[in-house]
């Protein structure tokens, strides 16, 4: 599979050709530029494309043929909001995994715990969850890694083993900090968009045309509605026979330390 290390392999070991080759034979700098673009975009898609696997292997839904899916909700918890899809939620007696954001736990801590009694999974989805995460370096992605578990472990005692990218976007400076701190990064299948589409019933659409066997859903807690959405897509498994179940059960993996 192709991933950042190969690709910087194939392209270094072309560049060092195509030097060698141009004191022999004349090679024209636009197949550079040309090169360099190729390696650009190939990075371009390992990086923003969480499912790809390119910097680090990711689990963004399984193979089965049983009609199982599991829910996720990011960037919370908030006020209101958070409670409102909790709520959905225990309707239909429906477990999911919230990828909270640290530095909005302060204030919230009874929210996390409401989360964790409920019997949902929390995982962590950094600390700062920064426009400029995507540009630390390996020490300054652990420092935000490992402050965003700290702040759910003070609150429920358990410090997450899963990992979702802000913005979905993979680095390899973030990947050395997910080996290193030992989490299981988690990507999805199914992007709701929830917080581009305004129209409730185009995300509840965009959704379930692309539901099947062992997907991972992406919604999110802070969009107002989504509890909405959230219904209709219950709704819709449950008359398909889907079941909704945790997603550490989904993918086989320990969800806490």
């Amino acid at each position: 599979m192709l991933n950042h290390r190969t690709t910087l392999l194939l392209f270094t070991a072309l560049w060092i050709v195509m030097i060698g080759l141009s004191f022999i034979y004349t090679i024209h700098s636009y197949w550079f530029v040309i090169s360099m673009l190729f390696f650009l975009s190939i990075e371009f898609y390992g990086a923003y494309f969480v499912d790809s696997g390119f910097h680090i292997n990711t689990i963004s839904s399984v193979n089965t043929n049983e009609k199982v899916v599991a829910l996720t909700f990011d960037d919370g918890p908030v006020q209101q909001r958070t409670e409102k899809v909790l709520d959905v939620l225990d309707k239909f007696n429906a477990k999911a995994t919230f990828f909270c954001i640290g530095n909005r736990i302060t204030g919230n801590e009874i929210l996390l715990k409401k989360i964790d009694e409920a019997g949902h999974l929390i995982g962590n989805h950094s600390y700062s969850h920064s426009n400029l995460f995507d540009l630390k370096n390996t020490k300054q992605m652990l420092k935000d890694l490992q402050s965003g578990n700290e702040e759910i472990k003070k609150v429920i005692g358990k410090a997450p083993l899963f990992f979702r990218p802000p913005f979905g976007v993979t680095t390899p400076s973030l990947a050395k900090a997910c080996r290193r701190l030992n989490f299981d990064v988690i990507g999805w299948n199914i992007r709701s968009l929830d917080t581009t589409i305004k129209n409730k019933q185009k995300v509840v659409e965009r959704v379930i045309k692309r539901i099947k066997p062992g997907s991972i859903l992406l919604f999110h807690d802070t969009v107002d509605g989504v509890e909405l959405v959230l219904e209709d897509v219950l709704i819709y498994l449950k008359n398909n026979n889907y079941k909704v179940v945790e997603l550490d059960q989904l993918i086989q993996k320990k969800a806490y330390a």
